[in-house]
């Protein structure tokens, strides 16, 4: 996963699979807003015409300037968005079809989540009824936090 303290060293870094296929450049990251955790980040290679796509940070690393991704490029060049431009935030909606396209699930979902982070089922139902009900797909939580600025 990659950290906060690492979204410099992602500034002009390439990204690659596990297999050491080259996907393209850094373009941005997504930050959550509530953690400020690094959760998704923007992918283009203008020599392969791909125009930009997200992939999850959440098992990805970075290794001698290099960010590795565990997924293979034709499941990041089908991503949900990558005809799209969904500019430099993800809605609630386009974030949950990229984590049904990568066979994710929403962390802030997860059992244990402590409450009161913003991150239970029950701060998000909360949420939802302070004023985000029927918003939710142009609703996000997420902001672009450009590498290197």
């Amino acid at each position: 996963m990659i950290k906060q303290e690492q979204l410099a060293a992602l500034a002009g870094c390439a990204a690659y699979t596990e297999g050491g296929q080259r996907v393209g450049g850094v373009e941005y990251v997504l930050v959550d807003d509530t953690t400020g955790r690094p959760e998704w980040v923007r992918i283009t290679d203008r020599a392969s015409g791909l125009g930009g796509v997200f992939a999850p940070l959440r098992h990805a690393v970075l290794e001698q300037e290099r960010l590795v991704l565990p997924y293979a490029v034709s499941l990041i060049e089908r991503a949900p968005c990558a005809a799209l431009d969904c500019g430099s935030v993800l809605t609630v909606a386009e974030e949950q079809r990229l984590f049904a396209h990568y066979g994710l699930t929403d962390v802030r979902e997860e059992v244990n989540a402590e409450p009161g982070a913003g991150w239970s089922r029950m701060d998000r139902a909360g949420t939802i009824r302070e004023g985000t009900a029927g918003r939710e797909a142009r609703v996000s939580r997420l902001r672009s936090a450009r590498p290197g600025r």
